[in-house]
């Protein structure tokens, strides 16, 4: 078995009761079938207390929630199921988290999650280009996930490319990420007519830096479409409204972003100067977007293996990035400053109340289907105006 994982992986240790977004408030956890046949054998009271706390909702066992908090996270939101019966005792999503994987047969890849604060700052911080770890695990593989060995290395090979441009740093991120567009809907293009062979002849084209600078100045049509991009910009905080929260309160300052830039006319003026500023302000900082953008498509490229849909995993990164940025300008608009916490704070949320959230996911990616607000011309619009 062969481990992929990003080279800040190691580094992540939890902070437990210092950090300020608790993992165990928010979201229910679900008990793996293991741990929960280890917790009917605790003994004594907090193994009464223990059984008492889990519960079944919808074929899954649970631990009950106190509010939005785990019956097991104390008033020092430290777990008291690691302080009874020590971290062995932990279930799997607790052990794990914000660690995940993804295996495509002989390979497995890790990663941390941006919805952890203290995992968002590690992701976030470096400046550095990413880059990724191969590691031999003395593993058997008992699985290969019935997955086309063909479109698996052209995928593979084509997000190797989209890595390439997207760390590409001497044209503009958001050129960078409408090069990336063009390139993947060719490659789904591709896909569609089972011409899974021609990807290596989409690929190879944008490896071409002649090419890719004929395409940059093509790009040119898109800029200062305002209107367009005002309009479009609406759009997409009514679509991200109306997804499931796992908060009532509009932690993300969805409705308020609204209200700032969408109530009048007027409003337009306000949205593209504050938009100007902030990019001003925060030009030197562009890595941390940069580095946003990574995180979504190693996490969610290669799943395209299962449902050969790989334009949706991009949209999806690049929809994020851009509704974590309008986010980042309001904050700035508010506060007159924006400052790396502020960065983790919108990032990791975003994260935790849309991507934690997996009807989210497969909401967006139908709508990015099917939704003319998320067509390539309209995201990229709102990307270069």
């Amino acid at each position: 078995m062969k481990i992929k994982k990003p080279d800040y992986f190691d580094e992540f240790k939890c902070i437990a009761d210092k950090c300020e977004d608790t993992c165990c408030a928010g979201w229910g956890i679900v008990v793996d079938d293991i741990s929960y046949d280890k917790y009917q054998k605790v003994e004594g009271d907090f193994g009464d207390y223990l059984r008492d706390n889990i519960i079944e909702d919808e074929g899954d066992n649970v631990f009950t929630l106190k509010g939005d908090r785990c019956s097991f996270l104390n008033d020092d939101n430290l777990c008291d199921i690691y302080k009874n019966i020590g971290e062995g005792g932990l279930c799997y999503t607790c052990r794990q988290y914000p660690r995940y994987l993804e295996e495509f047969g002989a390979l497995r890849e890790i990663g941390l999650s941006l919805s952890c604060p203290e995992a968002c700052r590690i992701i976030l911080r470096s400046s550095k280009k990413s880059s990724f770890v191969l590691e031999e695990k003395d593993e058997e593989v008992t699985d290969y996930n019935d997955i086309n060995p063909n479109i698996y290395i052209n995928l593979m090979q084509c997000r190797k490319v989209v890595f390439d441009i997207i760390q590409d740093r001497s044209i503009d991120m958001n050129v960078r990420c409408a090069i990336i567009l063009k390139f993947i809907d060719e490659v789904q293009d591709k896909i569609h007519g089972f011409e899974i062979n021609s990807i290596k002849d989409v690929k190879d084209k944008y490896i071409d830096k002649e090419l890719v600078s004929s395409l940059i100045n093509d790009l040119k049509d898109f800029n200062g479409r305002n209107d367009e991009k005002y309009n479009n910009v609406k759009e997409f905080f009514d679509i991200f409204i109306n997804l499931e929260h796992i908060k009532p309160n509009d932690i993300l300052g969805l409705e308020n972003a609204k209200r700032y830039f969408w109530q009048s006319e007027n409003d337009k003026d306000l949205y593209i100067e504050i938009n100007n500023k902030f990019n001003e302000y925060y030009k030197e900082k562009t890595y941390e977007f940069e580095q946003i953008l990574v995180y979504y498509i190693y996490r969610y490229f290669m799943k395209s293996v299962f449902d050969y849909d790989v334009l949706s995993k991009v949209k999806f990164a690049i929809v994020s990035y851009l509704m974590i940025k309008e986010l980042a300008v309001v904050r700035y608009l508010e506060n007159k400053e924006f400052t790396f916490e502020d960065m983790v704070d919108i990032a990791h949320t975003y994260s935790k109340d849309i991507e934690h959230l997996e009807e989210n996911v497969d909401i967006l990616e139908e709508l990015f289907e099917t939704n003319e607000i998320f067509n390539l011309s309209n995201i990229i619009i709102t990307l270069l105006s």
